[in-house]
């Protein structure tokens, strides 16, 4: 079985690319060629790993998951932020992508456990309507049956959801909030949430790595996965995502609408 394990994660992708790209590199000519080759292999090899997306994940999912003695009982909103959109002909047009689904069924959980008002935010590109926030809502509404507080549609990124999300809580005297997102991002949409202004208690989902994966490791952790570099890209993108709002902190300060 583990041998077939083997075979089969290096003879479907992305472990067929790997060994194409050590093929190119030992009929590569020239050092510069071989070079590129090389560290492009090594690099993609390393990501598809499960065990590279764990270690580059941990630092991103700080939060544990709460429980209904976590939750603080003066908290008066679940804010839930949007991720983006899928095709979805089957339904008429766009549906929210996984992340999305993901975060809008955790806020109606948590919407039922605390009988807190759920506010969205997310938006989109002006030509794709209607934008991520009207979905979530749509969803909460019609499939999940929960009511929706309020709904920000024009928040493009984490920035513009903390910026444009504030004046929608402080209509509704909303300063305290259960902040729904990924696990990997909240570290992120805390941060901002909170330079606004907003309390935040951290409501993550969709966690990646496993607490104790360090010593849960299995012959599968070290082979190559397209989930693990799919993991492996959320992760690195937010750990840039993370850089880049500190630069932006220190140019522009608080986020404004």
């Amino acid at each position: 079985m583990a041998l077939y394990t083997v075979i089969r994660s290096l003879l479907t992708p992305p472990g067929i690319l790997i060994l194409l790209l050590l093929g190119a590199f030992v009929l590569a000519r020239g050092v510069l060629a071989r070079l590129l080759i090389f560290v492009t292999a090594a690099i993609f090899a390393l990501m598809t790993l499960p065990a590279v997306a764990m270690l580059l994940m941990a630092p991103l999912e700080p939060f544990p998951a709460l429980t209904q003695a976590s939750i603080p009982g003066d908290a008066q909103g679940i804010l839930v932020l949007g991720s983006g959109t899928d095709p979805a002909p089957e339904y008429g047009g766009d549906t929210v992508d996984d992340h999305g689904l993901q975060r809008t069924r955790y806020a109606a959980y948590l919407h039922r456990l605390t009988g807190l008002p759920i506010y969205v935010a997310g938006g989109g590109p002006p030509e794709e309507q209607p934008p991520v926030g009207a979905l979530m809502a749509q969803i909460l509404r019609s499939e999940l049956g929960v009511q929706v507080a309020g709904v920000e549609g024009k928040s493009r990124t984490s920035w513009e959801n903390a910026a444009f999300a504030k004046p929608m809580l402080e209509r509704d005297g909303v300063r305290h909030v259960l902040l729904v997102s990924s696990a990997w991002h909240l570290p992120r949409a805390v941060e901002v949430v909170e330079r606004v202004g907003i309390r935040v208690t951290p409501a993550p989902t969709g966690f990646v790595h496993d607490p104790d994966w360090e010593t849960d490791l299995e012959l599968s952790d070290f082979l190559p996965s397209a989930r693990a570099f799919l993991d492996s890209s959320y992760a690195i993108r937010e750990h840039l995502g993370q850089v880049w709002y500190q630069v932006r902190y220190w140019i522009q300060g608080t986020p404004g609408a």
